[in-house]
């Protein structure tokens, strides 16, 4: 393994935890690193797009998602990531659209069904509640 893979790496679990700990902006940087010298890592790509939404900017976050599925539309991780980020900026059609796509993709993945199943129960129980309000 060659030093750059390894500062990648570091980079990416850097910002993976400056995530969790939202600070999104420090992530995006950390982004930005690996994609200066990277810029088809579609994971990184997919993880600045999941900053942005997470900091409120869903524009410039779907904007990065889109880019990231454009490099690999099959890739797992970014579908899951994407649905991810629309789910967590009040999206949830587009959340089970990329899901849809996902299955598509990946038939026998019982867990993309699941979370599918389990978005679809939280929004038909907002939606009740919202209708009873």
């Amino acid at each position: 393994m060659d030093g750059s893979a390894t500062h990648e790496q570091f980079l990416m679990r850097q910002s993976d935890i400056l995530i969790a700990d939202g600070q999104y902006e420090k992530a995006i940087s950390c982004l930005d690193e690996i994609l200066k010298d990277h810029p088809d890592n579609e994971h990184a790509l997919s993880m600045k797009g999941f900053a942005y939404c997470l900091m409120g900017d869903s524009e410039k976050g779907i904007e990065c998602l889109e880019e990231a599925l454009e490099i690999d539309p099959c890739s797992k991780e970014v579908l899951i990531i994407f649905a991810d980020a629309c789910l967590r900026s009040s999206m949830p059609e587009r959340s089970l659209e990329i899901l849809d796509k996902a299955i598509s993709f990946y038939p026998d993945d019982d867990g993309l069904v699941m979370l599918k199943e389990v978005i679809i129960m939280v929004r038909n129980k907002n939606d009740i509640d919202s209708s009873l309000n």
